[in-house]
């Protein structure tokens, strides 16, 4: 039997209206054909032509008329066949994609409380399934929801849509964030017949977040079962890019919120920079076709394709620095070849010895003008050449400045090519990466020795510390004789080498040669810091940081997380994933599942190490602890900035206030600042002739030591208040900058309701509170006492035993192999992903064979 092809189809007031391609005799009989092959019947009712010509029949078919059979409580199923006056029956197919989706996931009232739907049999087949509703519900696919008529309403942050597929009352929408797998529910509103979607509360507590979020209705069906369908105009052929976006809305931070639809038209959301949003919204194919650095001259050749406009011109070459706050740009000339009005080859040659770099990372991007519209296009997709010269030739390709900092280009994790701009450290020799090399040797000769010696490394804060968490578990694994090949990786020069004169036979010096030999052979990374720290957290190549990247790690933490937000970091889908995450509470556990994406059985509840040696130790003599955190927009920030900014002057002013003085000497207090190490550079500008204060920075005295000693924290947002609120002390935080705080950084609680001490906004209000704990003799008030329960559920000094005891209990999930990361420099699987994305099928295929072969 031949077929024909269907172009369209509807059904509206009891009337089925249609296209059919091509009309074989040109004539205006069109007869359907309803067959039921299980009632062996068939019913023929002629169709209404409104319109024939050589290329299609435009038809209508009222279905009042048709005397479907009644399927008593049941369902019945249709094949559909079309015939002409020679008498030749066709079958109808659908070749359309759009189509396709339209007839899979729609669905038609029909009478009384039957309903009909289509739907395609093998090979694409017109079908029809006629009964009762609820019954009819369960047969149809449905994993999609086709919409229409979208809006955004882009100052009130309000999505609206019509939904054609069939959906219950209570139905709720769902946003689930694409990486991490964090969701997000909100109640579906119906107003005037559509879904009406107040995107304001989910903004507020993301907004700052770089993320990508897609769209899903849940409902319960008829069997009890909750069900999820992705919403999108599953109907309607792909638009072009660049009309696939939305307006963008403000927030309250750097970030832009901005509805779009995806290249398989599904609806979804993306919360970025602007600058990253324009790049993202044009179809671009670029590559970098050469890259060499000699000295501070930089050149390069560029293709670049721009295949959904109409034609282009690339303006200049931009060098921008990665910054939340500070909009720093520099453009340099080059020579556009036009190959046609679609694409180009970009040429580039210029010095850098004279521009005025800050740290750390700066990214390349093509200005380009697009029908007299700028748009910054990010210089990607290097070739396998360029990688390999670019990973493996940092002391040929780089410059250093007399100011001892040096610049070198490197491969970032998205495959574009940035500039690190840093100190030179003294280990970023030819000597070093000779030694480098060497080591990797060694350690593969003997690899079937050491590789059985399961070699643990502990470590903390940049390998400059011993007085956190990684230090406090290493030393009770030590003492009880837990694990012979623990080791503890640390700075020759460190304040805190001292702490582990006791346990030298298990110390290993930073970048000396044991250490690298020992970083090839560890098992198991154990830490309260990333893994960077125990390397150089700005290095992003060479073979310690290839290794490093296949290591297991157990994630002590520095604190609690909730004051900060710090998922970009750690998420479960980031470089910076770990393999069992310590928490101190079921509230904290729920955090990290929830916003990290991590399963349950990749979070322990065990308290942190440390807490097992904290003891009061504040009676007697009345101490301030004054301890505010870092802040993530003042990276690095020079001198002459930094004494500007506004934390700079709150804390400087605060030293220096007269109100204090007489508030410490009227109550016999102490008070100790403690300099954040980020911020230890600037230690000097802090200053204060009061000698009841003292000022410290990292390394002058144990912070244990002043927690222990301490009566009253004053902080910020800084996790070592958790210290002090499990000893039971009061805390005064003082938020002088919170909304830059929420803007630039984040929180998962409520800085109104959820915060376990006192807080205040002013330097009057702080002196008032530090009044109020004095009378008191700082006694911890009631109200927070009675949160404790909620934040940290073991007090009882056993953390670091539950750690290891997790540890041997995840032994078999810790042992397993990283695979597969190489994979990720492939230039050529690198395309072949690209491309998988345009087909729904083979993008699937191709993520199952990537989780195939990467296991992280």
């Amino acid at each position: 039997m031949k077929s024909m092809q269907l172009l369209d189809v509807d059904y509206k007031d009891g009337v089925l209206t249609g296209v059919l391609h091509k009309n074989p005799l040109e004539d205006q009989n069109l007869t359907f054909i309803f067959y039921n092959q299980e009632l062996k019947c068939e019913k023929r009712y002629p169709a209404h032509v409104v319109e024939t010509n050589e290329q299609h029949i435009q038809f209508k078919l009222p279905f009042h008329s048709i005397d479907f059979p009644n399927p008593n409580g049941n369902v019945s199923t249709f094949r559909i066949f079309v015939s002409f006056s020679n008498g030749k029956n066709y079958k109808l197919t659908i070749l359309s994609k759009p189509l396709l989706n339209k007839i899979t996931y729609s669905w038609f009232s029909l009478m009384d409380q039957q309903k009909m739907a289509f739907f395609s049999t093998k090979g694409n087949r017109l079908s029809l399934v006629y009964g009762e509703a609820s019954k009819l519900l369960l047969l149809k696919k449905r994993d999609k929801a086709i919409i229409s008529d979208l809006q955004f309403n882009q100052q009130k942050m309000v999505l609206s849509f019509s939904v054609k597929s069939p959906f219950k009352p209570k139905t709720q929408l769902v946003l689930v964030e694409r990486s991490s797998k964090t969701e997000w529910t909100e109640n579906a509103q119906l107003q005037n017949g559509r879904m009406v979607v107040d995107l304001r509360n989910f903004c507020q507590v993301y907004y700052n977040q770089t993320s990508r979020w897609d769209f899903y209705l849940e409902e319960v069906n008829d069997l009890g079962v909750s069900e999820r369908r992705k919403l999108g105009t599953y109907d309607q052929e792909v638009a072009a890019k660049s009309k696939r976006y939305f307006f963008s809305s403000k927030t309250s931070g750097v970030n832009l919120l901005t509805p779009y639809l995806t290249e398989h038209n599904s609806l979804a959301l993306v919360i970025n920079e602007a600058h990253h949003l324009a790049n993202e919204k044009v179809q671009s194919d670029v590559k970098i076709l050469q890259f060499n650095m000699r000295g501070s001259r930089i050149n390069g050749k560029v293709y670049v394709k721009l295949p959904e406009v109409q034609s282009f011109r690339v303006k200049s070459l931009i060098l921008k620095y990665r910054s939340k706050t500070d909009h720093i740009e520099y453009p340099f000339p080059i020579i556009e070849q036009k190959q046609t009005h679609l694409d180009s080859f970009v040429l580039f040659n210029f010095d850098i010895s004279q521009l005025q770099l800050q740290n750390y990372y700066w990214d390349f991007y093509l200005l380009v003008d697009i029908q007299d519209q700028e748009t910054m296009i990010r210089l990607r997709n290097p070739a396998d050449l360029v990688r390999r010269r670019v990973n493996n030739k940092s002391g040929e390709q780089s410059f250093t400045y007399e100011n001892g900092y040096w610049v070198h280009p490197y491969v970032t994790a998205a495959n574009t090519i940035a500039l690190l701009y840093k100190v030179k450290e003294q280990h970023e020799t030819s000597l070093f990466y000779f030694k480098e090399k060497l080591a990797y040797f060694i350690y593969h000769i003997f690899k079937w020795y050491v590789d059985r010696k399961d070699i643990w490394l502990g470590f903390e804060k940049f390998a400059d510390s011993a007085q956190d968490n990684g230090f406090y578990f290493f030393q009770y694994c030590y003492q009880q004789g837990k694990h012979m090949n623990f080791y503890y990786v640390i700075k020759k020069d460190s304040p805190d080498y001292d702490n582990l004169q006791a346990m030298r036979d298990k110390t290993i010096h930073y970048m000396s040669f044991k250490y690298m030999v020992y970083m090839f052979a560890a098992k198991l990374l154990i830490s309260s810091e990333s893994k960077g720290h125990v390397y150089d957290i700005r290095v992003q190549k060479g073979l310690l940081k290839k290794a490093l990247d296949r290591k297991r790690q157990v994630f002590l933490q520095h604190g609690v997380i909730a004051l900060k937000r710090v998922d970009q970091v750690f998420k479960k889908s980031s470089k910076g994933a770990v393999d069992l995450f310590v928490v101190s509470s079921e509230h904290e556990k729920e955090i990290i599942k929830q916003n990290f994406g991590y399963s349950d059985d990749e979070v322990i509840i065990t308290g942190l190490s440390r807490w097992d040696v904290l003891t009061d130790q504040s009676q007697g003599k009345s101490t301030i602890l004054l301890m505010p955190t870092w802040r993530s927009w003042m990276d690095d920030l020079p001198e002459e900035k930094f004494i500007l900014s506004e934390y700079y002057r709150q804390y400087e002013s605060l030293l220096n206030s007269q109100e204090l003085n007489q508030t410490l000497d009227q109550y016999d207090i102490h008070l100790n600042f403690f300099i954040h190490p980020k911020f230890k550079a600037y230690i000097d500008k802090f200053s204060s002739e009061n000698p009841r204060i003292k000022i410290y920075q990292f390394g002058d005295i144990q912070l244990n030591e002043l927690l222990m000693k301490s009566s009253l924290l004053i902080t910020d947002y800084s996790s070592v208040s958790w210290d002090m609120y499990y000893q039971k002390k009061p805390i005064i935080f003082y938020q002088f900058d919170l909304d830059d705080y929420l803007k630039y950084q984040g929180s998962y609680i409520d800085m109104e309701k959820d915060l376990f001490g006192d807080r205040a906004h002013t330097v009057d209000g702080l002196l008032s509170l530090i009044k109020k704990y004095a009378k008191r003799q700082f006694k911890e008030e009631k109200t927070y006492a009675l949160m404790r329960k909620k934040y940290l559920k073991y007090t009882d000094r056993q953390n670091s035993s539950r750690i290891y005891e997790e540890i041997l209990n995840h032994k078999k999930q810790l042992a397993k192999k990283k695979r597969g990361l190489g994979l990720y420099e492939s230039s050529l699987l690198r395309t072949i992903w690209a491309y998988s994305k345009k087909n729904e099928f083979f993008f699937h295929f191709a993520n199952y064979m990537k989780n195939k072969l990467i296991r992280r």
